[in-house]
């Protein structure tokens, strides 16, 4: 008989069940960036929902600005990464359902209430780029099935494409609605990850319990994008490809594991060109942050290679916990992705 997840997932903190009923707690983590800040705060004023910001201080080099009537604030010491100042907002959170939402993204009017009518227990909404006029950023996530996340629609006119409501496997960590009950048996996020492949590893973890994701298209969001590390950031490239790899023996299915070093080594070669020229993930990338690419890359793989007991421990814990194995098989097969696709749509 398995084990609530929470229960058995020593890795990522317990989330208390008590809440108070008809409350949104929107949980922004900061770290630099006043002004996006402050536009990401004046966004959540117009929303007819009842809630409470909690800004979590996540080390950041700069004093806050003056906080709504609405917001608290959480200080951290230290910079704890996404995933610690995410966990540290989470506890302070009332609220039954919970938003966590970058500080550079913005909400339009009634995007919190269509979140919260929708009847699943994640809730991902339509995520557009906020300083490129109709165009997506992501839509949700799909899984390469070396276990890359990747941004549904990244770069794509928005017109014509994900208008549907749908199910999802993954959701994107900048903007995304929980509720509490879903919290509570999955745990928070894992805070080894500190940045990128954290809101995967959640995602999976819920996955494995049959809790429902779901994608809105109604409701909106607009984000900048790269508001911590930048969109050409090779701290940025380093933590994706290291996390990617925990995810994959965290979760990934015994096969994808075997053939998922070819599907890397595919992945890199055609993303290789591309990249050399400044296009594709290369695009706004310096000629010397281009060559030390490969050397970042590299050094993640033996990152990885470091933490496979760690990783190993967590897989032993999700798969004792998981309900239904099979069943989380076909939910991952439904949203693999295949190489080409990773060209059209830039990764996170």
């Amino acid at each position: 008989m398995s084990l609530p997840l929470a229960a058995a997932y020593p890795f990522a903190p317990a989330v208390p069940l008590a809440a108070e009923d008809g409350l949104v707690s929107v949980v922004i983590v900061h770290h630099r960036g006043t002004d996006d800040l402050v536009r990401c705060l004046r966004s959540l004023e117009g929303q007819a929902e009842r809630l409470e910001a909690i800004v979590v201080d996540n080390g950041s080099p700069d004093p806050l600005p003056p906080l709504p009537a609405f917001a608290r604030v959480v200080r951290l010491p230290e910079n704890l990464g996404f995933a610690g100042g995410a966990n540290a907002g989470l506890l302070a959170a009332r609220g039954d359902f919970v938003l966590f939402l970058n500080p550079d993204a913005e909400l339009e009017p009634a995007c919190l209430a269509r979140m919260r009518a929708v009847d699943a227990d994640v809730v991902a909404p339509r995520i557009l780029l906020r300083d490129e006029e109709g165009r997506l950023d992501n839509c949700g996530h799909g899984l390469y099935p070396d276990g890359l996340n990747w941004c549904r629609g990244r770069g794509q006119a928005a017109e014509g494409r994900f208008e549907a409501a749908e199910d999802l496997l993954l959701f994107s960590g900048a903007a995304v609605g929980m509720r509490r009950s879903a919290l509570v048996r999955t745990g928070g996020f894992d805070p080894s990850y500190f940045a990128y492949g954290e809101d995967a590893d959640l995602g999976l973890r819920a996955a494995r319990m049959g809790l429902r994701c779901r994608y809105e298209p109604s409701a909106v969001v607009r984000h900048a994008v790269g508001g911590s590390f930048g969109r050409s950031s090779l701290r940025k490239a380093y933590l994706v490809e290291r996390n990617r790899a925990r995810v994959a023996v965290t979760h990934l299915p015994r096969r994808w594991l075997a053939v998922s070093p070819a599907l890397t080594l595919l992945r890199h070669v055609l993303l290789a060109g591309p990249a050399s020229r400044g296009r594709g993930v290369g695009s706004g990338w310096s000629r010397p942050q281009r060559l030390a690419l490969p050397l970042v890359i590299g050094g993640a793989h033996a990152a990885s290679l470091l933490a496979l007991p760690g990783s190993l421990r967590r897989r032993r814990a999700v798969e004792r916990a998981t309900p239904d194995r099979a069943a989380f098989r076909a939910r991952l097969s439904g949203a693999w992705v295949g190489p080409r696709a990773l060209i059209e749509r830039p990764v996170a």
